[in-house]
C-alpha cells in the first residue's frame, strides 16, 4: 500500500509540474513582451534568443542523456557489486579534446549572429549599401525618410522631441510604421532605461552621455489581415482614443490594436519606477504628417490665437481673444468666425458672426491652470523643452496619463488631480521643490467644480 500511494504522489507531481510549465505558454502576445517581435531589431534579438534557446534545449538532452546511459549501464547490479571499488582513472585526453572543439563551436554559433545583432542595434543601415538593405528586407526609402527622436528620460515620465519637425510632446510616441526611428537617449536625473519590447529592446539613459537605439516596425505584422484604419488609427483626429478605449479595458493584458506598443523604464529610479511607462503609436504616413502639422500648429506662437483688431478683416474659422467679464474681470475668451468678418464686427456686436470656441467650464479651467500654477512647470501649446512636467499639448488626443498609468478620461484625470499621490507616490507634481500642504495642488480633494473645469480644459486640449 505504502508503495502504490508513494507512486500516486511521484505522478502527481510529474502531472502537476507539467501543467505549471504548460500553463504558462498559453500565448506570447502580451503587451509587453519580447516573444511577440513586431520590427526587424526586436525580430533579431528574438532569433539570437530562439538560436540560444534552442542550443540550451541540445545541451541539455546531451548532457542529460549521457547522465541517464552512464548511470543506468554502470549501476550496482547487486549487492556484492556494490561494495567493489571500480577502477580508478584519471581523465580522457581524447574526451576532454573533444568536448572543449564542441564547447568553443557553439560558441561560434552563438556569437556570430549575437555580434551582428549588437551592429544592427547600435546603427541604422547605410542607405547606400544595397546589399545590406536586401539582406534586411528594406527599401532604401525607409532608411532615407527615417525620423530622430530625443528621448529624455525624467522622474517619472518620458519627454519625446522631434527635432527635424520642432514639435515635443510626452509619454507617447508616435511615429510612421513605414519609416525606421532613430531614438537618442538621455536623462536629466539618475539612470532610466528605455525598453519598447516588441519593437526596440533595451536601452540604458545614462547620466552625462547619450545612448542610441533604432527600430523600423513589421508593417505587415501589425496589419495582421486587417486594413489600416483599423490596426493603425489616426492620432491626429483622436480615432486612436476612441478605437483604444473601445476595444479594451485599461488592465487588459493584449493590444487592442496592432498599431499600438507598450514601453516600461526598465531600471530602477524611485518610488514610482514601476508607475513610469509608455506607450508607442504606429501610423500610416498620411496621419502621421497630419499629426505632425496638428502639433506644429499648435507649438508655433505665431500661429496662436490674438487679440481681436478691429482694423482687421478676419477669414472663417479664424481665432481671436476678446475680453468676456462673465468669466472674471479682465478675462478673455478664444471665439471663432462663423463667416468672413468685416472691419469693426467684433464678437461682442454679433452672435451670427461669431462664435465661443470652447465652454465657459474650459475657459474657467484655462484660467485655474495659470493661477494654481501648473503652467510654471506643464507647456501647453508650446515646446516647452525645459519643463520640469510632461508637455500637455493636444493632450485630449492622448490614450493615457501618468506616464501610461491610467486611461485618459475624466474620472482618471479627476481622481490624479485630487491626489496624484497616492496614484503615483513620489511624483513631483505632489512632492516637487516649493510644494508643500499649502500649494494649491494639494487641496484639490473635494474641490469638485474646480476639478471639474480643470478636466474639461485639460481634456479639450484637441
Amino acid at each position: 500500500m505504502p508503495r502504490i500511494i508513494n507512486r500516486f504522489s511521484l505522478i502527481t507531481a510529474f502531472l502537476l509540474t507539467w501543467l505549471v510549465l504548460f500553463g504558462g505558454c498559453s500565448r506570447v502576445d502580451h503587451k509587453q513582451s519580447a516573444l511577440d517581435p513586431k520590427g526587424l531589431v526586436s525580430q533579431n534579438q528574438y532569433d539570437i534568443f530562439m538560436l540560444s534557446v534552442w542550443i540550451t534545449i541540445f545541451l541539455f538532452c546531451a548532457v542529460g542523456g549521457c547522465l541517464l546511459f552512464v548511470l543506468w549501464k554502470y549501476r550496482a547490479k547487486s549487492k556484492e557489486e556494490s561494495l567493489e571499488i571500480p577502477a580508478q582513472s584519471h581523465g580522457n585526453s581524447k574526451i576532454e579534446v573533444t568536448l572543449i572543439l564542441a564547447s568553443t563551436i557553439i560558441l561560434v554559433i552563438l556569437a556570430i549572429p549575437t555580434l551582428q545583432g549588437v551592429v544592427l542595434m547600435n546603427r541604422v543601415p547605410d542607405p547606400n549599401k544595397t546589399e545590406t538593405l536586401e539582406k534586411l528586407g528594406l527599401d532604401r526609402s525607409q532608411i532615407d525618410g527615417a525620423i530622430t527622436v530625443n528621448v529624455t528620460g525624467k522622474r517619472f515620465f518620458w519627454v519625446f522631441e522631434y527635432p527635424q519637425y520642432g514639435i515635443v510632446t510626452a509619454n507617447e510616441l508616435v511615429f510612421p510604421a513605414s519609416k525606421a526611428v532613430r531614438v537618442n537617449l538621455r536623462t536629466e536625473d539618475v539612470i532610466h532605461s528605455f525598453w519598447l519590447p516588441k519593437l526596440a529592446g533595451k536601452m540604458d539613459l545614462m547620466p552625462g552621455q547619450e545612448n542610441f537605439l533604432w527600430f523600423i516596425a513589421d508593417k505587415e505584422k501589425i496589419l495582421s489581415g486587417e486594413s489600416e484604419a483599423d490596426a493603425m488609427p489616426a492620432v491626429f483626429d483622436g480615432k486612436m482614443r476612441q478605437t483604444v478605449f473601445a476595444k479594451q479595458k485599461f488592465t487588459d493584458e493584449f493590444e487592442p490594436v496592432g498599431g499600438l506598443f507598450y514601453g516600461q523604464c526598465a531600471e530602477y529610479c524611485g518610488n514610482s519606477h514601476a508607475y513610469m511607462s509608455f506607450r508607442a503609436l504606429a501610423q500610416t504616413d498620411d496621419d502621421f504628417d497630419a499629426w505632425v502639422e496638428l502639433y506644429q500648429s499648435s507649438q508655433n506662437p505665431n500661429l496662436q490665437p490674438a487679440t481681436y483688431n478691429p482694423e482687421t478683416d478676419y477669414a472663417t474659422g479664424d481665432t481671436v481673444l476678446f475680453p468676456d467679464d462673465s468669466l472674471g474681470e479682465g478675462a478673455t475668451r478664444e471665439y471663432r468666425a462663423l463667416k468672413e468678418i468685416a472691419k469693426g464686427e467684433a464678437p461682442n456686436l454679433s452672435e451670427q458672426s461669431w462664435v465661443k470656441k470652447h465652454s465657459d467650464d474650459y475657459e474657467i479651467g484655462k484660467q485655474l491652470f495659470s493661477s494654481l500654477q501648473c503652467v510654471q512647470c506643464h507647456a501647453v501649446n508650446r515646446t516647452g523643452i525645459g519643463a520640469k512636467g510632461p508637455n500637455l499639448t493636444l493632450f485630449g488626443l492622448r490614450t493615457s496619463l501618468a506616464a501610461g498609468w491610467m486611461r485618459n478620461d475624466e474620472e482618471s484625470l479627476a481622481k490624479w488631480l485630487r491626489n496624484s499621490n497616492e496614484v503615483k507616490y513620489g511624483n513631483l507634481m505632489w512632492n516637487g521643490e516649493g510644494i508643500d500642504d499649502d500649494h494649491p495642488l494639494r487641496n484639490l480633494e473635494n474641490e469638485d467644480k474646480v476639478v471639474d473645469q480643470l478636466v474639461q480644459y485639460l481634456l479639450g486640449q484637441i
